[in-house]
């Protein structure tokens, strides 16, 4: 199970968290043309020894954290596959569309989707769906009846 990604939970409100006693200094990120997308003030920008041009948290519309976006160099493809196969396995789904090749992991309510550009970068998006988890929890311990 995946419950974060550095720290930050999934389902965290975004004026509220915090790491090692400090909180969080999120920073609004206009690039992506997302309204609830930020960077982080000093972020560390590497997975392992994979360089990152870019770190993006994405949260929904109750400020809650389900997303993470992340872009690197194209040079640095295969370590992140290493590191994704490394930690969970073959991927589930591969496919090729227009000059881009994907591949998914799925570990239970989170999903990580690596992105291949044939001549550009590399993209890695790790989704929560937190939300369905909760919703599936709470209905499956109805008292109700």
């Amino acid at each position: 199970t995946v419950t974060d990604f550095r720290n930050i939970y999934w389902g965290a409100k975004l004026d509220s968290i915090y790491r090692d006693g400090q909180k969080l200094e999120f920073i609004k990120e206009r690039t992506m043309n997302l309204k609830n997308a930020f960077v982080l003030k000093g972020d560390v920008m590497n997975i392992g020894n994979v360089r990152l041009n870019k770190l993006i948290y994405i949260f929904n519309d109750e400020n809650r954290f389900v997303k993470v976006y992340s872009e690197g160099p194209k040079e640095d493809f295969e370590q992140m596959k290493f590191i994704l196969k490394y930690k969970f396995g073959e991927s589930v789904n591969e496919r090729t569309l227009d000059g881009v090749t994907m591949y998914q992991w799925l570990v239970r309510d989170v999903t990580f989707t690596l992105k291949q550009y044939e001549f550009l970068r590399f993209e890695l998006i790790i989704e929560s769906s937190w939300q369905d988890a909760e919703a599936y929890k709470k209905n499956t311990s109805v008292k109700d009846f």
